[in-house]
C-alpha cells in the first residue's frame, strides 16, 4: 500500500504561455535585467529550544523581480522573520527600504513594496506566462552569492510534480530544472520566451544542477488570493489516505471493473472533508476528474500529477464536487474548501513560538518547526507528523514537556525533555491553552504530569506556583507564557 508520508531533502537558496523548447529563454534581456532586484534582509528568528528568546540578528540576501503594480515578487523564505528589508536594482548604487505587504509561506512567495517610487523608474514589470512543460528551455536570473551583479544560467525543465516545499513542508506543484541555481538566487525569475514562468526557490544539496522553481500557476494563485488584501492560502481536503492497487482491497471496497479511487483512512476535524467524508470512503472523482489507483490525475500533454493538485488549483472558499463510494453506495457530494490546520502545525514564520512555564517545567506544542530541530526525531514525534497528523475534537495539539529548568524544586527531573504529555491532573490536555486552564483551575495539592512514555512528574502545586517567578528570574525569562497565551485566553484557532 502507498501511504502519505513526510519527507525532507532540499535546501533553500537565500544566502531561488508555455514556450517551445527551441524558443530563446532570455529574449528581451535588457528588459528583464531592469526588472531584477537584489534583496537584503536582516532577520531575528526565534530559538525553538528556548522559545522565550530569539537567535539574534542575521543578514541574508536573495533576489526578486518587479511585477505589475510597483510590486516586488520574491520567495517568502527570503524575508521570513525579517526585522528590516532593503532592495536595490541592478545598476543602482542606493538601497531602498522595502516593506513586506503579503507573504504566503505555504507556496514560498512574498510581495514587497517600496514607498519611494523613484526606485521603479525605468523598470518594465515582468509579465507572468504559463507553467512550462518538460524539456522547455528556461533561464534563471538572480544575484547568487559571490558577486553584486546579476547571474544568468540556462537549462531545461526536467520534472513536474506535486512535491514538498522545503520552506513550508506543504506539497504543491513544483518544477525541477537543471539550470544552475545557488544560494542568493532565491526569488529570482525563471524566464522562457521573455516571460516569467516561475521563481527559483530551492535545490538538492547532494546533486549537481538540480534546482526547483515555484511555477507560474502557483504564482498566479497567490496573486489572485491577495487581490482582496488578505492572504488565505491554499486549500486542502484534510484527509489521510492510501492507494487502492491491490485487487483484494478493490473487491472488498466494492470497486467495479476499471473503477479507481483513493481510500480515505482518516479525516481532520474542522477540515474541508470533515462531516462529508469518513474513514473507509473511496474518493472516485473530484470535479469530474477520475483519480487513478496510483493517486494521480491528468495534467497537460499526457502528464500526470498527484490528485491534490485539483484542490490546490482552487481558492479557499471555493466549492468542489466529489464522487464517492461509501458503504458500497455511490454518492455525489460537495465540499467547501478550507485551509486546514493539523495536529502538528506546519512551520510558522514571523510569529513567536508558544510556551508555558510552571515551576521550571517548560511546555510547548509539537510543531513542524520543533520537529525539524532533530536530526533523528523521537519515534513518537515521527508517528504524529508522518502518519496520524489529524486533529480531533478532543486533541487540537500535541503538548510537549520540552525541558525542565534546573532548580531545587525540579531536582530529579532535570534530564527529562521532549516528552509528549499524556495527562495533567488526570486530564488529557486538548491543547496548550487547555493545559494552562487545567493547572490554573486545579485545587489539588500536587501537580501531576504523566507522559506518553510512562514517566510521571509530581511537584507541590503551591510551591510550583510560588516559585515560578524566582525560577524565571534565574534564567532571565520575562514571563511564564508567550504573548499569544494571555491570561484568560484558552482557545486556539480552529481554521
Amino acid at each position: 500500500m502507498s501511504f502519505q508520508v513526510f519527507v525532507i531533502g532540499v535546501i533553500l537558496l537565500n544566502g531561488l504561455s508555455s514556450s517551445p523548447a527551441s524558443a530563446s529563454p532570455d529574449s528581451g534581456f535588457e528588459q528583464i535585467r531592469n526588472s531584477l532586484v537584489k534583496i537584503y534582509t536582516r532577520t531575528n528568528p526565534p530559538d525553538l529550544g528556548s522559545p522565550w528568546q530569539s537567535k539574534g540578528i542575521r543578514s541574508t540576501s536573495g533576489s526578486g523581480v518587479i511585477i505589475t503594480g510597483n510590486r516586488i515578487l520574491t520567495n517568502a523564505h527570503v524575508v521570513a522573520d525579517q526585522v528590516n528589508v532593503e532592495v536595490k536594482r541592478e545598476g543602482m548604487t542606493r538601497r531602498y527600504t522595502a516593506q513586506v505587504v503579503h507573504v504566503g509561506h505555504e507556496s514560498d512567495l512574498a510581495l514587497l513594496a517600496v514607498d519611494d517610487f523613484t526606485f521603479f523608474e525605468g523598470a518594465v514589470p515582468m509579465e507572468l506566462g504559463e507553467t512550462p512543460i518538460i524539456r522547455d528551455s528556461v533561464s534563471v536570473y538572480g544575484f547568487p552569492l559571490g558577486g553584486e551583479t546579476i547571474s544568468v544560467t540556462q537549462g531545461i525543465v526536467s520534472r513536474i510534480e506535486v512535491s514538498r516545499y522545503s520552506h513550508s513542508g506543504r506539497s504543491l506543484l513544483l518544477v525541477q530544472i537543471d539550470a544552475a541555481i545557488n544560494p542568493g538566487n532565491s526569488g529570482g525569475p525563471v524566464v522562457s520566451g521573455g516571460e516569467m514562468v516561475g521563481v527559483a526557490a530551492q535545490s538538492i544539496r547532494s546533486a549537481d544542477n538540480v534546482g526547483y522553481m515555484v511555477p507560474a500557476s502557483i504564482i498566479r494563485h497567490f496573486l489572485a488570493d491577495v487581490e482582496d488584501g488578505r492572504y488565505d492560502g491554499f486549500p486542502s481536503m484534510g484527509v489521510v489516505y492510501q492507494s487502492i492497487e491491490n485487487d483484494s482491497l478493490r473487491g472488498a471496497l466494492g470497486l467495479q471493473g476499471e473503477e479507481k479511487g483513493v481510500l480515505i483512512t482518516g479525516v481532520n476535524d474542522g477540515s474541508s472533508a470533515h462531516g462529508v467524508l469518513g474513514a473507509g470512503d473511496v474518493l472516485l472523482e473530484m470535479d469530474g476528474v477520475s483519480i487513478a489507483e496510483d493517486l494521480s490525475v491528468p495534467w497537460r500533454e499526457n502528464n500526470r500529477v498527484h490528485f491534490s493538485y485539483l484542490v490546490h488549483e482552487k481558492q479557499v472558499g471555493d466549492e468542489m464536487s466529489l464522487k464517492v463510494l461509501s458503504g458500497h453506495e455511490r454518492k455525489d457530494l460537495k465540499v467547501v474548501l478550507k485551509n486546514t490546520d493539523y495536529l502538528v502545525s506546519r512551520p510558522n514564520y514571523d510569529v513567536k513560538p508558544s510556551y508555558y512555564i510552571l515551576g521550571g517545567l517548560v511546555f510547548q506544542p509539537l510543531t513542524m518547526d520543533y520537529f525539524k530541530l532533530f536530526k533523528h526525531a523521537p519515534p513518537d514525534f515521527s508517528y504524529y507528523v508522518g502518519y496520524r497528523n489529524l486533529r480531533t475534537p478532543e486533541r487540537r495539539q500535541i503538548v510537549l514537556l520540552s525541558k525542565v529548568l534546573a532548580a531545587p524544586l525540579t531536582r530529579g527531573y532535570h534530564g527529562l525533555r521532549n516528552s509528549i504529555v499524556a495527562r495533567v491532573q488526570g486530564q488529557v490536555p486538548r491543547d496548550l491553552p487547555d493545559l494552562i486552564r487545567i493547572v490554573e483551575e486545579s485545587s489539588e495539592p500536587w501537580l501531576k504530569v504523566e507522559t506518553e512514555s510512562g514517566r510521571t512528574l509530581i511537584l507541590s502545586l503551591e510551591e510550583a506556583r510560588s516559585r515560578t517567578e524566582e525560577i524565571l528570574k534565574m534564567y532571565g525569562i520575562d514571563g511564564d507564557r508567550s504573548g499569544d497565551l494571555v491570561r484568560g485566553q484558552s482557545v486556539i484557532s480552529d481554521q
